[in-house]
């Protein structure tokens, strides 16, 4: 796995750069925003990169425009396990929120490669002092994160591989356009803490009733109201939990 690296910043100069995408940063008003934008670097994000390691000091937080971003606990020394999903809807470093020099608990990589626009932490933080709507949108990305983490805790103890594999793919869907996802039995494994052919099984019970295709890294979306029908209730959860936080920060 790689660091980001500075050079992976995007040519293009900021001003002449479109509206933003990430659904944070739209939600700011003009003078927040006039504020934020001479600090955020618009930047790459390559499959496999770092953002932050557990333990780690968080310097940089990520506002994603496209692709996702796994948090994922390490399990006593046997592997990670993926405790929530970040995308457009969220920034990387929500923890900024509490203080600039805050370890992470959690491991940020990047599952699926795409853009964001990232900024220093402790600029990040000094900025939250007089932005209010920016401390209203930081607090829904911290409670969302909060939300995942219990709701997928809940997910792992309770329910069938094929429903929570179901309920990843969904997650992941929301978080990308269009309906392929590049993806591995081995990086599904890993994500789902169960072993290789576990996944096998559920993704061919998945195809089997027409919801997927699976090639070799690539699974294909086919029926999305077919897989929320064969997804845990957990998907719906996280998806009321995430209304509720927005309207209730807007």
């Amino acid at each position: 796995m790689r660091a980001p690296k500075s050079e992976r910043a995007l040519d293009t100069p900021l001003q002449t750069q479109p509206m933003f995408r990430n659904r944070l940063l739209q939600r700011l008003p003009a003078d927040e925003l006039r504020r934020l934008r001479p600090y955020l670097a618009r930047v790459r994000l390559a499959g496999g990169d770092i953002l932050h390691r557990a333990g780690d000091l968080v310097e940089q937080a990520y506002f994603v425009e496209q692709g996702y971003v796994s948090m994922a606990a390490e399990a006593g020394g046997a592997g990670r396990v993926e405790v929530g999903l970040v995308g457009r809807e969220g920034v990387v470093g929500s923890s900024v929120l509490l203080a600039a020099d805050l370890p992470s608990s959690l491991q940020a990589v990047v599952q699926m490669p795409g853009t964001a626009y990232c900024i220093r932490a402790d600029i990040l933080h000094a900025t939250l002092e007089h932005a209010p709507a920016l401390r209203r949108a930081m607090r829904q990305a911290l409670e969302i994160l909060v939300a995942q983490l219990a709701q997928i805790a809940a997910c792992n103890s309770r329910h069938t591989l094929p429903e929570r594999l179901a309920r990843w793919l969904l997650m992941a869907h929301d978080r990308v356009d269009g309906d392929e996802l590049p993806l591995t039995q081995e990086l599904l494994a890993v994500m789902l803490a169960v072993r290789r052919p576990g996944v096998t099984i559920a993704i061919s019970t998945l195809q089997a009733g027409g919801l997927l295709q699976h090639s070799r890294g690539r699974i294909a979306i086919c029926d999305r109201p077919g897989l929320e029908a064969a997804s845990c209730a957990c998907y719906a959860q996280l998806c009321h939990f995430t209304a509720k936080i927005d309207r209730w920060v807007a």
